[in-house]
């Protein structure tokens, strides 16, 4: 019995999370809105996928329906270009210097157009008070994908992680 009620603990969990995630209207939040609650997870990871890679599912189409993946990649690599967000090196946790990245944009290492995931670092905040749950991005690594020679799906490989500072805790986190 107590299994079934964590599952559904959960599940009500998760739906919050996505709704707490979600920001009506094309206006950047306020970073005045401070982060209420108490922290549920100090540090999560997880990835999306921000493609559908696989053109028979039909549920990842519905799921990425209303994401404008072109404004967001082209926000955080504008983000860098600009100074105001910070790249690092996946594997050695080096600093890029936005000319680095517009580098390694320009001589081809990677396409903007081809970020096909996401891997989101999170805290995670209930406000039970006020019935609602936030979510603060400290930092998401872009991918790409990796094919075989014959054009098939692989993996993903890691390009670089964008750290935020979240100094004035808004809701989505990006301060920028």
């Amino acid at each position: 019995m107590k299994h079934k009620q964590l599952v559904i603990l959960s599940v009500l969990l998760m739906g919050t999370a996505f709704i707490a995630c979600k920001h009506e209207g094309g206006e950047q939040a306020s970073s005045e809105e401070h982060i209420t609650g108490i922290q549920v997870a100090d540090t999560i990871l997880y990835p999306v996928d921000i493609i559908n890679l696989d053109s028979t599912d039909k549920w990842a189409d519905i799921r990425l329906r209303r994401l404008q993946r072109k404004r967001m990649i082209n926000m955080l690599f504008e983000a860098i270009y600009q100074g105001n967000v910070k790249a690092f090196d996946y594997y050695t946790d080096e600093p890029f210097s936005p000319e680095d990245i517009k580098e390694m944009e320009a001589s081809g290492q990677f396409e903007r157009n081809e970020v096909s995931q996401l891997q989101f670092e999170e805290a995670w905040y209930l406000d039970t008070i006020n019935n609602r749950m936030t979510k603060e991005v400290q930092s998401v690594l872009l991918a790409w994908p990796v094919y075989d020679t014959n054009g098939a799906f692989q993996a993903y490989k890691a390009g670089f992680v964008v750290k935020f500072e979240n100094e004035g805790k808004n809701e989505t986190g990006m301060a920028f």
